[in-house]
């Protein structure tokens, strides 16, 4: 009677899917799935690059028209004194024309030095020069020993 209910058993669960048949097609159905569809977004235009200035480029004669705003630095520019002056520069810059008098300038540092180029940048972007006023020992100074002389020079217009 023993060997009769395990073949009846056997014959049952031949009879019927088996729980780990029906699990195991689930696993296999699961393991395809269908391809993930990519969400619609509308492309955005890519932003204008805008055009390299030459470095020989002429001033616009309306800009060189326009009487220019001042900033006078005082006898320190290093990292103190940068961010401050950033602010300013960046306010200036964006008003026009902006000259940067260095006559009181007594020592200047990489810092310094950074924040005067990307101002001339800043203001080549914009159509005119940064001029550099009494700034000879600038040019003579930090920017010789830093390596900079000539791109100071290109992006810059120094007044002694």
């Amino acid at each position: 009677m023993a060997q009769s209910k395990k073949s009846s058993r056997r014959n049952a669960s031949a009879s019927k899917p088996s729980a780990t048949s029906e699990v195991g097609a689930e696993v296999v159905q699961q393991s395809a799935p269908a391809p993930i569809a990519e969400p619609m977004v509308a492309a955005a235009a890519p932003a204008p690059v805008p055009a390299p200035v030459p470095a020989q480029a002429a001033v616009p004669a309306a800009a060189a028209a326009v009487p220019s705003k001042l900033l006078q630095l005082g006898s320190s520019l290093s990292i103190r004194e940068v961010g401050e002056c950033a602010t300013q520069l960046k306010t200036l810059l964006a008003g026009g024309a902006t000259d940067v008098d260095a006559a009181q300038l007594e020592s200047i540092d990489t810092a310094g030095m950074q924040l005067l180029l990307a101002a001339a940048v800043a203001a080549q972007r914009r159509g005119f020069k940064l001029r550099l006023l009494n700034a000879q020992g600038i040019k003579v100074g930090a920017a010789r020993s830093l390596g900079l002389t000539e791109h100071l020079v290109e992006l810059a217009e120094i007044v002694a």
